[in-house]
């Protein structure tokens, strides 16, 4: 458990990150290699350096690929960018013996089916060597591709797996799923029963969402998200042979977030303090 490392190319930052999260006791760390160019990736040797440090720390890294990936882009350059991208990503996980997490992308105009084949088609024409330590997000917004049923199917027919956003889940759902903590536990059997996944690689955060879907992450004392819950189905799929890795990536994660995630699973708390949300009846008490 731990945090989503602020998106930095100085690879001097990511070494301070690996020692607060040593200081704050957290086990795991998430390097975010979101918005850089595909000539601003760092070199193996350097991030290999890197993880031998953090193995010394005793934090898990994991590789949070591009935010510039479309494996269901219509362009020429747009598909190439996302397969530079893809290779990149691989380079950098295998290079930090981590796992790399990364979104499917955007319908566009594409009918669903097409583009989920198209993901499917660019996943499998990189002939990746070990697909498994690769995991499609799930997306928050609606246009994206990612219902849990596309990123089974995408899956299924590449062998990737699926690292699964809860808040992403929640907002997609316009906050109408995760009210109980059997529906959570059924989203990690319905994922491991289809693709014999027995390691989850999980994001939580607040948010914020529109008709459209996610909006912008929030601390979790200014949103509903259900946090408690989700923690609890975790530890009890944990009890029955599944590990994983929870990343928290809150505006506020290095800020006390990642602290509330760390408090409710050692049991010294038992709910997030939120923010009372103000309506304009309140004003008229």
């Amino acid at each position: 458990m731990g945090p989503a490392a602020y998106p930095t190319p100085k690879i001097a930052e990511f070494y301070d990150m690996i020692d607060l999260c040593q200081e704050k006791q957290y086990s795991a760390l998430e390097l975010e290699f979101v918005k850089l160019t595909t000539t601003e990736y760092p070199l193996s040797k350097t991030l290999e350096e890197l993880a031998k440090y953090a193995l010394q720390k005793k934090v898990s890294l994991s590789i949070h690929g591009s935010l510039y990936i479309n494996l269901a882009a219509i362009e020429d350059n747009k598909i190439n960018l996302a397969k530079e991208h893809i290779k990149q990503g691989i380079r950098v996980a295998k290079a930090t013996s981590a796992n790399l997490i990364f979104h499917s992308g955007y319908f566009q105009k594409l009918a669903h089916e097409t583009a989920i084949q198209k993901a499917i088609d660019l996943l499998n024409s990189l002939e990746i060597s070990d697909p498994s330590h690769i995991f499609l997000e799930t997306p928050g917004k609606l246009n994206s591709i990612g219902s849990l049923s596309e990123l089974l199917q995408i899956a299924g027919q590449t062998g990737v797996q699926i690292g699964v956003d809860w808040s992403h889940y929640y907002a997609r759902s316009l906050g109408k799923s995760l009210k109980k903590i059997d529906e959570i536990l059924g989203v990690l059997n319905l994922i491991e029963k289809n693709l014999n996944q027995k390691y989850f690689h999980n994001h939580l955060s607040g948010i914020e969402f529109t008709q459209k879907g996610e909006k912008r992450h929030l601390p979790f004392s200014n949103s509903k998200f259900p946090l408690e819950l989700v923690i609890q189905a975790f530890q009890t799929f944990q009890e029955v042979g599944y590990s994983g890795t929870l990343i928290c990536e809150s505006p506020k994660r290095w800020e006390g977030d990642t602290d509330l995630i760390q408090q409710l699973i050692q049991g010294k708390i038992t709910q997030v303090p939120r923010k009372k949300s103000i309506t304009l009846s309140d004003y008229f008490k």
